[in-house]
């Protein structure tokens, strides 16, 4: 048995305190959440608060006798590229094909079980998803962040709550856009009719921006700089499916092209570093099937 600690935010607070719970440890159910409270194991402020309680802003939140599940991941061994590592975060170049965290309990080929191999400490908020503050498509490749421990965990998903992370992803899509710039401003939702995928949508949908920027036009393609203003699933592959621009390779939202891999890559991530407070940039280099194929469009 364990413990966790939440931390309320600005668009958290106003919640009931078992609803604000279940939906930060999803792996809780909400039946356990509410025997926690009436159990007297959760403490708001180190006091022991009611399930009807509204949560506000800044609230600390701790939750006693969890059990952490922690040790059911398994280590994958496998190689990783480390960008950087100290006491509170590590960040990784991602390969194109891994799975960031367990999407059930009996799959266990993912980066964080590499990192569980590797012996690196993560953070348990979420014991199924240890130290996953963000996340990259299985098919997209890249740098990303990860945290050590719960204070960084914390920190790093409010500054990802705040916008304040700067992101940068390259991609090839198939069409000439002929604007040097798009702001997109598109909002989606998960489509009714595959909840495996996401589509655009002006009904009952949430707010999705992405800043286009072309670096290069082709014959038939363009390869673009994209900055995603809001953090929505699929966001990217979405608007640009929308716009018909579809991504190379993209088998989920794109053409039967052809192409095996997934031409969209996390190319620059910058954040505050959750202790120092100071900015951090990482930058991960254009992979091998960018180069190849845009050395091929210019002979």
């Amino acid at each position: 048995m364990g413990e966790e600690i939440l931390s309320v935010l600005k668009e958290d607070a106003g919640k009931r305190l078992d609803k604000f719970i279940s939906q930060n440890l999803k792996h809780i159910s909400r039946t356990k959440v509410k025997e926690l409270i009436t159990q007297g194991n959760v403490l708001v402020n180190g006091m022991v608060k009611k399930t009807s309680y509204i949560v506000k802003d800044n609230d600390n939140v701790c939750i006693r006798n969890v059990d952490n599940k922690l040790a059911i991941l398994e280590p994958y061994p496998m190689d990783i590229n480390i960008l950087c590592e100290d006491d509170d975060i590590i960040v990784v170049n991602k390969p194109q094909g891994l799975v960031v965290h367990p999407p059930n309990i009996n799959y266990q080929k993912t980066l964080v079980n590499v990192l569980v191999y590797l012996g690196k400490n993560l953070s348990s908020i979420n014991p199924l998803r240890p130290g996953v503050v963000h996340r990259l498509d299985k098919e997209t490749s890249g740098v990303m962040v990860l945290a050590k421990n719960n204070y960084a965990h914390l920190n790093l998903v409010s500054q990802f709550r705040r916008r304040m992370v700067k992101k940068e992803y390259r991609a090839i899509v198939w069409g000439v856009i002929e604007q040097d710039s798009l702001q997109i401003d598109l909002p989606i939702k998960r489509d009714l009719n595959n909840r495996f995928k996401m589509r655009v949508s002006f009904l009952k949908s949430k707010e999705a921006k992405t800043f286009l920027q072309v670096i290069e036009r082709f014959k038939e393609a363009t390869y673009i700089k994209l900055m995603p203003i809001t953090g929505r699933m699929h966001q990217i592959r979405v608007h640009l499916k929308f716009l018909g621009f579809p991504i190379i390779g993209d088998e989920k939202y794109g053409r039967k092209d052809g192409y095996k891999n997934l031409f969209l890559h996390s190319y620059y991530l910058s954040f505050s570093h959750p202790r120092t407070e100071k900015i951090l940039e990482f930058t991960s280099s254009l992979p091998k099937r960018f180069k190849e194929f845009i050395d091929k469009q210019k002979h």
